[in-house]
Formats: structure tokens, sequence, C-alpha cells
């Protein structure tokens, strides 16, 4: 019985001691690979989001600037595709005309009035969007990507993975859902729904000095049929 006794007396010594370090591990900072695998779980997991190989959007972008003079508020017809790997074309029309920008596989372009300028300045972000396997191919849009710290951010916990040395850029991971909640400091990614078995945010408000402007996304559809004619530079 003695023996017994002081056996399991060392055993709840060895839990007690045991039990700080197993606290320690659940708050314990992720690594980078473990905050993609939940992220890619959390839109629906890998089998769902291989099965989509296009994405078309229809939808608006409102911009909302009533600081400036004069006060600017406009809504304007938007329109995304997207095609694996990495393809992507943005459209809207504004009172001022159309504006087009994309990526064809290697020259991203943009249409400037009636002249297209090649090489133009590259938006991870919109190809992102328009990415159907988005969150499979996160390493592709943002390859430098470290995990900084876990904090609050709009009243949520979120774990902070920098992208390069500006913290502005940073995308912000919602710590309880997995879901990515920001795309650099200024954009906010919200109104998730479901669409062909994956979450895809329906709302993108980017913080503007003297209000914002916020891409609302009416219609989301995968694998429909885009020409890969569509991506190149054109003024159409």
């Amino acid at each position: 019985m003695a023996t017994w006794l002081a056996m399991f007396t060392i055993q709840l010594l060895v839990m007690c001691v045991a039990a700080p370090e197993h606290t320690t591990r659940q708050d314990r900072l992720p690594t980078l690979d473990e905050v993609l695998e939940r992220y890619v779980e959390a839109v629906g997991g890998r089998e769902a989001l291989e099965r989509l190989t296009t994405r078309a959007i229809v939808g608006r972008l409102v911009t909302d600037l009533p600081t400036w003079e004069p006060p600017v508020h406009e809504s304007d017809a938007l329109r995304i595709l997207g095609k694996v790997p990495g393809k992507y074309l943005l459209m809207w029309e504004s009172a001022r005309g159309a504006s087009r920008e994309g990526l064809d596989g290697e020259t991203c372009w943009k249409l400037d009035g009636a002249e297209v300028e090649l090489d133009a300045r590259y938006d991870p972000g919109y190809a992102w969007i328009a990415d159907p396997q988005n969150a499979l191919r996160m390493r592709d849009y943002f390859p430098e990507m470290r995990v900084v710290d876990t904090r609050t951010l709009g009243g949520r916990p979120v774990h902070r993975v920098d992208i390069d040395d500006h913290e502005s850029h940073a995308l912000y991971f919602d710590a309880e859902t997995g879901l990515l909640a920001r795309l650099g400091i200024f954009t906010e990614l919200g109104d998730y729904r479901e669409v062909d078995g994956v979450l895809v945010p329906f709302r993108m408000a980017i913080s503007r000095k003297g209000g914002s402007s916020t891409f609302i996304f009416d219609k989301i559809e995968h694998n429909v049929a885009i020409d890969d004619a569509e991506f190149a530079p054109s003024v159409r």
C-alpha cells in the first residue's frame, strides 16, 4: 500500500509540473505552416479548393470620400476574372470611363485611357481575390511570409503575418476562425459566404484618407469557361 501511495504521489507531482508546460504549448505562437493549413481547412479544405479552376466575380466598387472637396460618392460596375495559375483581369466602369488591369501569366498590364501600359505594377491582392485556389497558393503571392505575433484587431484576436518590411502590408488571420481577416492593415475582408463548398469574402473594404473604397461582390461563380485571350493586354 505504501509503495502504491508513493507512486500515486509521484504521478500527481509530475502532472502538476507538466500542467504549465501544456498551457504554454496552447498559448505559443503558431508556425506559418500551422496558420496556412488552418486557413485552408477554414475555407473548405484542400480537396474542395483543388476542384476550382476559374472564378468570375460581378459586383460594385463603392467609393465614399465625404471629406473631399467636392465629396466623392460613386458606385462603379465591377467585374473580376481569374484562372489558375495566377491569371486575372480586373475591370470597372465609372463616369470617367472604363479601367482595366490584369496579368496574362507573364505580363502585368493596365489600361490608361486609350493606351495600354505594359509591365505595370503588380498587385498581389487583386491576383489573390481572383484566384479560386488562393488559400493553397499563399506562398506564390506572398513569398516572404513570417508569423510575427498574436494581437487584438477590431476586437478579435488575430495572427499577424508579415510579408515584407512594412507593417501596414501584413496579413491578419483570425485566431478563432482561421480565416484571413485583413489583406494588409487597410483592407478588411468580410461577409464570407460559401460558394461551391469554399468560403469566399464578398466584401473588401479599403480605408483611405477621408473615407473608403469598398469592393462589394454580388455574384461569384466558379469553373466557368474563360478564354485565355481575356487576360491579354487589350483596349476592349
